[in-house]
């Protein structure tokens, strides 16, 4: 978060930005992007910046999403005059609400993985809030401040005569997002009795109210029952692999053209379902001095079907910067090298994307090739580049060739091959000199040779053949 500190201070304090704000370090003003491509330069106006899950896990971003929306029923209003007139002794207050709305708040997050094409997913957050506020009041108020003989007189209260009405179903819920069913959220108001209608029997009687009465009455209160669901998590565009997220743990994917960063339009889209009851509840009532007694007679309860609210939020566009590497040279001569001695070579790596770049190389049959990477794993920040170093060191004379294979994190650019071609030169064979030769001339220097040393290997086996068959006729005579 701290790339807005800058571009929008909202998202330090955890709201999302407005679009169009832009990050301080990383963000580009104007087009070069649109939702859900890739582009190589700036990019759209968005709302959240994806950012790397972890120091080490560079094929994962992760985005804060937080939903807030609240849905009026046309009949709601709210009419308050407020005390009037300013400044006078007395003043006088009307007021009528009549409120009806359902607030429904969620957060979580917006996790891209690859590189098996994009896959998303949305883990929820900590914040879930489900609160409606359903119902009537009507009042009128009156206050009074003034002097009397130097004595100050205050008083403020409801205006006798004068209908007064406080009837409300609200209730509130906090829950752990998404709320997929079954793990919905469910809130739960219940209002205060309002008497609608009232019998006194013992004015019949005579007996004047200001001192006693008392009679039948019917109270009325109501229970309403607000279930929030959401239904499924829609990623747009819809360049769609599998369907929208349905689940808690569910994930869907995109596909990637490739460029330097991606973007996402992420809305949940969910319903209320209400279930409503009106309680009739006839009772005595007794009223001596000004204390009110009530005898409850029976509650009669009025199921009252209320629907449903689809609630669909407002899309959170989140800029996802990926790193998008340019294609090496795809080979690597080394020419000739002497057995014993060494040479490297580098190719160079360039960042154009919006994230950090890792590439790790490995070589195939490294133990007869003898091609040593210089350093297995190099990292290209963003709008960088680095090199990638190679060493030829060959351990018998001939030609060597082999493949260098650079595993990346570039979501479209996964492995790099590099041909890797050089030639061992064997070291000569030196001559013995004539130290090592004994005086007759014998190279072993055994002093035991047979025949000369120019015969050939013909006229020696020759003369050994006869020399065998010679012996042979001597013993067949003896």
């Amino acid at each position: 978060m701290e790339r807005f500190a800058l571009g929008c201070l909202t998202l330090a304090l955890g709201l999302a930005c407005p679009r169009g704000a832009l990050a301080a370090d990383g963000g580009v003003d104007g087009g070069g992007g649109s939702s859900g491509s890739g582009g190589s330069g700036g990019s759209t106006a968005y709302d959240v910046l994806a950012s790397y899950c972890s120091d080490s896990e560079l094929e994962c971003t992760t985005a804060p999403l937080e939903y807030a929306k609240t849905i009026s029923l046309p009949i709601a209003f709210d009419f308050d005059t407020g005390w009037v007139p300013q400044g006078s002794d007395l003043q006088v207050r009307f007021f009528a609400k009549l409120p009806a709305s359902t607030t429904v708040e969620l957060d979580g997050a917006l996790e891209t993985t690859w590189p098996e094409a994009m896959t998303l997913a949305t883990p929820g957050g900590n914040h879930g809030l489900l609160k409606f506020d359903y119902g009537l009041e009507i009042g009128a108020k009156a206050k009074l401040d003034v002097s009397v003989i130097g004595v100050p007189v205050k008083w403020e209260g409801d205006i006798p005569g004068l209908p007064k009405v406080n009837f409300h179903l609200a209730a509130e819920k906090t829950f752990e997002p998404w709320a997929f069913a079954p793990n919905t959220a469910v809130a739960k108001g219940t209002s205060t009795k309002l008497r609608v209608f009232e019998a006194n029997l013992l004015d019949l009687a005579g007996i004047p109210s200001q001192i006693s009465k008392g009679g039948v009455a019917v109270d009325i209160y109501g229970d309403l029952t607000a279930t929030y669901q959401t239904e499924r998590i829609r990623i747009e565009p819809a360049k769609v692999t599998e369907g929208a997220i349905t689940s808690a743990t569910g994930t869907t994917t995109r596909a990637f053209a490739g460029g330097a960063f991606v973007e996402y339009d992420v809305f949940p889209e969910g319903r209320v379902d209400y279930d409503g009851t009106l309680h009739l509840v006839p009772a005595f009532f007794v009223s001596v001095l000004g204390k009110d007694f009530s005898l409850p007679i029976a509650d009669v309860p009025v199921s009252f079907n209320v629907g449903k609210q689809d609630f669909v939020f407002d899309p959170v566009r989140v800029h996802v910067p990926l790193p998008d590497l340019e294609e090496p040279p795809t080979s690597l001569d080394f020419g000739s090298v002497k057995v014993g001695d060494e040479k490297s070579l580098s190719v160079t790596l360039t960042n154009t994307g919006e994230a950090k770049a890792r590439a790790t190389g490995f070589v195939e049959a490294p133990g007869d090739v003898a091609f040593v990477p210089v350093k297995p794993e190099v990292m290209v920040e963003s709008q960088k580049s680095t090199t990638y170093s190679v060493t030829f060191a060959p351990k018998k004379s001939g030609k060597v060739s082999t493949v260098l294979t650079l595993l990346t994190n570039d979501p479209d650019q996964r492995f790099i091959k590099i041909a890797l071609d050089g030639q061992g030169l064997g070291a000569a064979v030196a001559d013995a000199g004539p130290e090592a030769r004994d005086e007759s001339g014998d190279s072993g220097g055994c002093g035991c040779r047979v025949g000369s040393t120019d015969a050939t290997p013909w006229t020696t086996g020759a003369a050994l053949g006869l020399l065998l068959f010679g012996l042979r006729r001597r013993r067949v005579r003896g």
